[in-house]
């Protein structure tokens, strides 16, 4: 729990007086009692911060506060796939809060309990949103920081199939779309532009705090049955200390539970061409290319909570570079055990007609067909394979070793997919 308000100042009032709380879950309006005994808690055993400087941290005074985690340095490419999806975080940005709403418990005879701020949800050019919520509101009703929370990249890309670890940049953007669809609302801030400013040179600096993030990278594995065919596999025989994999609704997933950090796998073609509408690709991208990108690519995301983040030591955003996040997603990676292999499904086998998949498989694993097949079974199959170039009288030219037999970690310790140059080209990555 942080505070950027020394509370020495601050005069609390008696039982018919009250504070407004952030705990986390929105704001909580606390009656003055309880207020009181509160501020002595903080008092008697927190360092009280004085200014909006708490962002900041002395890393060489801090680094031996954390959990020691070595974390190896991985290759990184400035165009992989790699990004940020998810973002929770808060900025510092004075403003007159925005309107949102409260919500209200109410007791039996009446009287108030406590009152929750709600979050505003802001939509962006292709309307995707983001939860925001303004937080520290001072004496004089200004909020000094604003809290937000979703999918960032979805939000100024208007889709997630690719995008940047680039977050300060990432957030940037999202910031502006904010203060515009905001003022589009007709929201107003302050008389002048000098507050926004402020916080887009904070955020520029990487003067923020990271509270959750996803990180999320593409690999190749040629077609859609072969994703599914690994999502099956790792379904049954991923697990980390903590347990085996779990799966839901086509999405494989470790540490689900997980208030720390925790791994999903899913088929990210299946995602957008989904029957949920959230999912589905926007109108605008039907023709861009996008769809046919992601076929056959196996989306991995790794997401790290506020738990795991404040245990590292990593809150603030500038602590975040591109070769800090993709470290950060293979250590976490590496933390899965995945020992049996998977087969990937071959190119040819999709091509051919259902009836005759069962004979080419036999065929490419070395069995002799003439001897397995009924002759009028074995020469019809020959015959409609022939039109495919493959002549089941004879063994395979590799000798009948499957070549599409891989180790399913193989697959994730290959590099990652690039980002096409045509999706720079057409404005489709935030940068």
């Amino acid at each position: 729990m942080y505070c950027q308000k020394s509370l020495d100042g601050i005069s609390v009032g008696g039982g018919n007086s009250s504070i407004l709380v952030d705990f986390g879950e929105g704001d909580v309006l606390i009656d003055g009692n309880t207020s009181l005994q509160i501020r002595q808690l903080l008092i008697d055993n927190f360092e009280l911060i004085n200014s909006m400087d708490a962002f900041s941290t002395n890393e060489s005074t801090t680094a031996g506060s954390y959990r020691n985690l070595e974390i190896e340095n991985f290759e990184h490419s400035h165009d992989s796939s790699g990004m940020i999806d998810w973002f929770r975080g808060e900025i510092i940005f004075k403003h007159l809060p925005i309107p949102s709403g409260s919500v209200l418990n109410i007791e039996a005879d009446g009287s108030i309990a406590y009152e929750t701020v709600k979050p505003a949800f802001v939509t962006g050019s292709h309307e995707s949103s983001l939860r925001i919520k303004s937080s520290l509101v001072d004496s004089d009703g200004i909020a000094q920081t604003l809290l937000i929370d979703g999918n960032i990249s979805k939000f100024v890309q208007g889709h997630n199939i690719f995008g940047s670890l680039d977050m300060n940049n990432l957030l940037l953007n999202a910031f502006n779309k904010i203060i515009v669809s905001l003022r589009e609302q007709g929201v107003t801030f302050f008389d002048n532009d000098l507050e926004i400013a402020k916080a887009k040179k904070k955020i520029f600096e990487g003067e923020y705090l990271v509270k959750m993030l996803d990180i999320n990278f593409l690999y190749d594995l040629s077609n859609d049955a072969s994703v599914e065919s690994w999502l099956h596999a790792a379904e049954m025989n991923a697990r980390t200390r903590s347990g085996r994999a779990l799966r839901d609704k086509g999405t494989v997933y470790m540490q689900k539970h997980s208030r720390r950090w925790a791994v999903k796998f899913y088929n990210k073609w299946r995602e957008i061409n989904s029957k949920d509408k959230k999912h589905q690709l926007k109108p605008e991208f039907k023709d861009s290319g996008l769809d046919k990108f992601i076929d056959g690519k196996l989306r991995a995301e790794v997401r790290l909570m506020s738990l795991e983040l404040s245990d590292l030591g990593l809150t603030l955003g500038k602590q975040f570079t591109p070769q800090k996040l993709s470290d950060l997603f293979n250590h976490y990676l590496g933390l899965i055990e995945m020992k049996p292999n998977v087969t990937l499904v071959d190119e040819q086998l999709l091509r051919l007609p259902r009836t005759v998949q069962g004979s080419y498989q036999l065929w490419r694993s070395g069995t002799n067909l003439k001897e397995t097949l009924p002759r009028n079974t074995f020469y019809r199959h020959r015959k409609v394979l022939a039109t495919y170039g493959v002549d089941i009288s004879f063994p395979p030219v590799d000798g009948g070793i499957p070549n599409n037999v891989v180790p399913m970690m193989r697959v994730l310790e290959a590099k990652p997919v690039t980002n096409p140059q045509w999706a720079y080209d057409n404005k489709l990555i935030a940068v």
